[in-house]
């Protein structure tokens, strides 16, 4: 096992390199599941995992050790970011509340959908973090991806707000603003952007909806592919969140 970067050795294949600083992990993801929690982290080629069973006292001090542990193990890393998931919307929101109250550093947590087993939570994170890595970035200001024939943004500074949201992304190239159409019955909730779908180009359609109105809206990711846009797609889903 050797850097990505300088080829020092290292101790595990997602090991942070003391010699030249590269973090080797791609992300890593936290499993939460009846009194057993699993740590994944994620590497180009591999994946290094652990597992803890969590044992219930009083005072939770066996959770909390636990929590702490792992939170340890993810600063060794380097990494900023953590995706959590569980057997249920329960469990998942547990295991993130945990990680949050003992980060060691400042660590970005994302909540992702339930699953079935930490096999197919390791598989889905592996799939998409290694997706992710491949992915261009574009440096540009949130507000130069905006435009296009249709200037008129529905939902006023909200409407204007939630576009801001994705294009901060630094996979979406441009947001595209479309026609507007009246569905001819309001619909409450406020104004509120729905991703629906990526077309075989990666790039992704969505709504935006402001009562009666409804405006369709393009964006032109740096993804080549479906499978890709839907990546993407799980990204932006994170930054309306």
């Amino acid at each position: 096992m050797r850097c990505k970067k300088c080829g020092a050795e290292l101790p595990t294949l997602a090991a942070f390199c003391l010699t030249c600083g590269t973090v080797n992990a791609l992300g890593c993801g936290v499993f939460y599941a009846n009194n057993r929690l699993y740590l994944f982290f994620i590497a180009e080629k591999g994946c290094e995992s652990y597992s803890f069973d969590v044992y219930d006292d009083e005072f939770e001090i066996s959770k909390r050790n636990v929590f702490e542990l792992i939170a340890l193990k993810i600063h060794e890393k380097r990494l900023n970011e953590v995706i959590v998931s569980g057997v249920d919307r329960e469990a998942l929101l547990e295991a993130a509340e945990w990680i949050k109250s003992v980060s060691v550093h400042n660590l970005s947590v994302l909540i992702t959908d339930a699953f079935n087993s930490p096999e197919e939570f390791r598989d889905a994170i592996a799939r998409h973090l290694r997706t992710k890595s491949t992915l261009k970035k574009v440096d540009m200001k949130p507000e130069d991806k905006i435009g296009g024939a249709h200037t008129t943004i529905i939902g006023g500074r909200d409407g204007v707000k939630l576009l801001h949201r994705l294009a901060a992304c630094e996979y979406v190239k441009k947001i595209i603003p479309g026609i507007i159409e009246a569905k001819g019955i309001a619909v409450g909730g406020g104004v509120r952007l729905k991703l629906t779908r990526s077309d075989e180009k990666g790039n992704i359609r969505a709504i935006l909806i402001d009562g009666a109105s409804v405006q369709k809206i393009l964006i032109i990711t740096t993804a080549s592919s479906a499978e890709e846009g839907e990546e993407v797609r799980k990204i932006l889903e994170g930054h309306l969140s």
